[in-house]
């Protein structure tokens, strides 16, 4: 075919050049042939989109166009080579994503507390049952660089619910004291006298004992009707106490419900 006879040429796009040949750089040719056929085959990432074939001049090696399926760049590409499955087209997709070795390591070994029963950690994670619910250590990082991007490595993985799985939606980025403040432990990860009726010490004291927060503000009021303590102080907090407290400010009560009742009695001041 005369070259007036050719179809246009495809202007060059914004990823051409994420291969030898991009659109703009075609491969030099000794002859070109058009199989219009052609267009809309698929091999591996790649599907055909135009009918040239430029042939190189030892008639050894045949290119035609192709664009990604999964990023969308176009390029020139082999025949041969996507016809015999040596290639699967475009390097960049078929060729899995890394993560850094740091983060490698930190998630692999988060796997092992959950699985691996001679982890010394082992007690404390997959022993409470909780579950590495990736696929992979790979899947995982790919997960947290997408929802998070790629921090600094002082940051430390963390799961958002200490009683959930290391799964989508539970695990995070945090610093050391974000995830200092949110272990099984964390008795109460934040004090402001605004939010308590009580002292700090007087407070923590309570909740390791297994009461909630809601049951201390109740144990103040008790406390200011029957005149015990320091009532008035107690009183002079509970009237200028904020009650709706920040969701970031963590209070864990140690015990269940069924020691509670017992728990309050004790504690009470008197």
């Amino acid at each position: 075919m005369r070259d007036s006879q050719r179809p246009p040429t495809i202007s060059s796009g914004s990823k051409g050049n994420r291969s030898r040949y991009g659109l703009g750089s075609p491969p030099p040719a000794a002859h070109i042939s058009f199989k219009p056929e052609m267009v809309g085959r698929q091999y591996g990432w790649v599907t055909v989109i135009s009918p040239e074939k430029r042939w190189s001049r030892k008639w050894n090696h045949c290119y035609v166009l192709t664009r990604c399926e999964g990023c969308g760049a176009a390029q020139w590409q082999d025949l041969n080579s996507l016809t015999s499955g040596r290639s699967r087209g475009c390097q960049v997709c078929s060729h899995p994503k890394q993560i850094p070795k740091w983060l490698e390591r930190r998630l692999t070994a988060a796997r092992q507390r959950c699985e691996n029963q001679a982890d010394p950690e082992y007690r404390n994670y997959g022993g409470r049952g909780i579950q590495f619910r990736f696929p992979s250590i790979l899947e995982a990082g790919l997960y947290l660089m997408n929802e998070f991007g790629l921090p600094d490595r002082s940051m430390e993985l963390d799961r958002i619910d200490t009683n959930g799985h290391y799964e989508p939606g539970n695990i995070r980025f945090a610093t050391r004291a974000q995830n200092q403040a949110n272990r099984r432990n964390t008795i109460l990860s934040e004090f402001d006298q605004q939010y308590w009726p009580y002292a700090r010490s007087v407070v923590v004291r309570k909740l390791s004992g297994g009461l909630t927060r809601d049951q201390i503000i109740t144990d103040a009021e008790r406390a200011v009707a029957e005149k015990r303590k320091r009532w008035r102080l107690i009183s002079a907090r509970l009237d200028f106490m904020t009650y709706e407290m920040p969701d970031r400010i963590t209070v864990l009560p140690y015990r269940t419900a069924s020691s509670t009742t017992a728990a309050t009695a004790a504690l009470s001041e008197r």
